[in-house]
């Protein structure tokens, strides 16, 4: 009995660590804030419009957007253990992204009814609903079409939520069919293939809204000056990964893992977890820490937006990311937001740009497949192409910069292979 349960508690471990986190974020929620503040603050969050771009620590507090946080951290895994997923790369990396968006757009009343939307689409298509778990969670890239519909403020209230929820079903039973065909057209070169499925399906949403004379009001609810208790908790998650990968397993194993998944390009689909199990959890500290520390070095605010952006490469350090093929891109963005703060109205620290930089790793594969050079030329043009492609869906698509890491890889793709012969067409 004790061995058997001591197999589940390992076969299980991601998932304990999420909840682990998840109860650490609801802990400090508590512990920071007062209970009034943070509930008060909670019914703000859930009621907000949750638009591009929507900090939830703007909106409600630190308290209360860690209080989301969790709720939103420990529904996901529940729905995740209930339907049978064990852990792999693509689930872990999905719940880690799941977290981080609950600082920003993500909320427990408006990703409901898109993940019954996925049930009730695997219902039609008499499947098991963990073939499309995956989908359950990433749809919710598309939570502010809820929100914007439910709380419009133009009709009477119940009506809005009540079309904000048959619209998120709608949204739901067809995201499947659309996100598994999106991954032809980029390759597997964009790792935020359900960003490029959603901001298709935003695009349809928004341009239906203008058709009918609605247009949506873009957002700039950003927060600041919570750089030290924000940093506090991101390196704890990282010493927290770190800590995993030295000490359970082999440290000797894991580090010897770790080489190995430097050594992928990253393109999908390649999971981490399944190929070197617990060497993940050192890929994941060590992406973690790093981004955060790239974050303070320049000079930025961590915020929603920030930490959303650090968290979903901490989750993809499991599924197609490493320091190897995410520094030349990140390298390419910099150059490429030096250049557009120059020229243009945006800051270089602006949680935009920022934000841009930390999400061009959506494009790693390509450094990891093609080199440095292409590396850097996918991560300059994902600035210039994201900075403005959110304007196509009207900030309806949570995973923008997955929008926009499509059209930069279906630009890219040809170019590259016209251009330079791959020895390496086959390498995974």
């Amino acid at each position: 009995m004790e061995n058997k349960t001591r197999l589940h508690a390992h076969l299980y471990l991601p998932y304990i660590v999420l909840l682990s986190v998840n109860f650490g974020f609801l802990l400090v929620a508590f512990v920071i804030d007062e209970p009034a503040e943070i509930i008060g603050g909670f019914l703000r969050i859930i009621t907000s419009r949750s638009i591009l771009v929507t900090d939830y620590i703007a909106v409600g507090g630190i308290g209360a957007a860690l209080l989301n946080v969790s709720l939103v951290g420990f529904m996901s895994v529940f729905t995740l253990m209930f339907s049978g997923v064990k852990p792999n790369g693509a689930s872990i990396m999905a719940l880690w992204l799941t977290a981080g968006f609950a600082f920003f757009g993500k909320n427990v009343l408006n990703m409901l009814p898109l993940t019954f939307g996925v049930w009730l689409f695997a219902k039609y298509k008499k499947e098991p609903f963990i073939n499309y778990s995956l989908s359950a969670l990433l749809v919710a890239t598309l939570t502010p079409v809820v929100s914007e519909v439910g709380f419009f403020g133009a009709f009477h209230r119940p009506v809005e939520i009540l079309t904000g929820v048959l619209l998120g079903f709608l949204i739901g039973f067809i995201f499947p069919a659309i996100s598994a065909h999106t991954v032809r057209i980029h390759g597997g070169y964009d790792l935020y293939n359900m960003g490029f499925a959603g901001g298709l399906v935003a695009l349809m949403f928004s341009t239906g809204f203008r058709s009918f004379g609605i247009e949506i009001e873009p957002s700039d609810e950003l927060s600041s000056g919570n750089n030290f208790i924000l940093a506090v908790l991101l390196y704890s998650i990282s010493a927290l990964m770190l800590g995993i990968g030295f000490f359970v397993g082999g440290f000797k194993k894991n580090i010897g893992g770790l080489k190995k998944i430097f050594s992928h390009s990253g393109r999908l689909v390649t999971d981490y977890y399944f190929l070197y199990e617990n060497s993940v959890f050192l890929n994941m500290g060590v992406l973690c820490a790093f981004a955060t520390t790239v974050v303070l070095v320049i000079g930025a605010q961590l915020n929603g937006i920030v930490i959303a952006a650090i968290l979903t490469i901490t989750g993809f350090a499991c599924f197609g990311k490493h320091l190897k093929n995410i520094l030349p891109v990140m390298s390419g963005a910099v150059i490429s937001s030096y250049i557009s703060a120059y020229f243009t109205e945006w800051e270089f620290i602006s949680p935009t740009i920022v934000a841009a930089i930390l999400f061009s790793t959506a494009l790693a594969p390509i450094a990891g497949h093609y080199g440095w050079i292409w590396g850097a030329v996918a991560g300059f043009l994902h600035v210039n192409v994201t900075l403005f492609v959110g304007d196509m869906n009207s900030g309806l698509n949570l995973y923008n910069n997955g929008f926009a890491a499509g059209f930069v890889a279906m630009f890219l793709l040809p170019l590259i292979t016209t251009f330079r012969k791959d020895k390496n067409s086959h390498e995974t």
